[in-house]
């Protein structure tokens, strides 16, 4: 964390809880070590929400589990797909939460910036050329990019979670984010943030100059 968000973190952190709403897997934030103030959580896109003990809740679990089985086969055929075109220039794999499938994701190799967006591009082309991808999320931001079975979500999770938690007291709910995918569950929230440089403000400043074209 750089010196600008240690700040943030901490002037949240004096006001109320931080609760992490993330791509990552449980696994991988299990090895994230930061007092957020809460043990609560939304890991792996909204497939598991962390309870206040950090335990998964079993229902919302059974619930993204049935969802991301559905979609098994079709995730299994994408990663095959790129193993077999893509060879050693690109890294695809499924993520797993107790023992059921919840997204699929896809990384080049390259090191190059160039080289990244275009071998993401061409996985995004081939992928949609030989699948029905309907029935899935697309997300892609820099070297990632992703597809996570419809009804699983970080806004579905949020939803639930807020309906949970809220109690009426006015305390302001702030979504924080980076990434477009963030946008729908920070529009549950009463004020939305985002760092300068990210996916969000480089939309905002994108549209924004178009609006002042005469």
């Amino acid at each position: 964390m750089n010196p600008a968000q240690q700040g943030l973190l901490s002037a949240l952190r004096a006001t109320g809880a931080v609760i992490p709403v993330t791509a990552r897997s449980t696994e991988a934030f299990s090895r994230v070590h930061l007092d957020f103030g809460t043990r609560r959580a939304i890991l792996a896109n909204g497939a598991v929400i962390l309870n206040g003990e950090g335990v998964a809740e079993p229902d919302w679990l059974a619930h993204t589990a049935h969802i991301g089985r559905s979609a098994e086969a079709l995730l299994l055929d994408m990663s095959a797909l790129i193993d077999a075109e893509f060879g050693t220039a690109a890294r695809s794999w499924i993520v797993e939460e107790y023992g059921a499938p919840v997204y699929f994701c896809v990384k080049m190799n390259a090191s190059a910036a160039e080289d990244v967006r275009t071998g993401i591009s061409a996985a995004a082309e081939l992928l949609a050329s030989r699948f029905n991808l309907s029935g899935l999320q697309q997300h892609a931001n820099g070297n990632n990019l992703s597809f996570t079975p419809t009804g699983i979500s970080k806004r579905d999770a949020c939803r639930h979670l807020i309906d949970s938690i809220r109690d009426g007291s006015g305390a302001p709910l702030i979504g924080i984010g980076d990434s477009l995918t963030d946008l729908p569950f920070m529009g549950l929230c009463d004020f939305i943030m985002t760092p300068s440089g990210s996916q969000i403000a480089g939309l905002m400043a994108r549209t924004s100059d178009k609006d002042l074209t005469p």
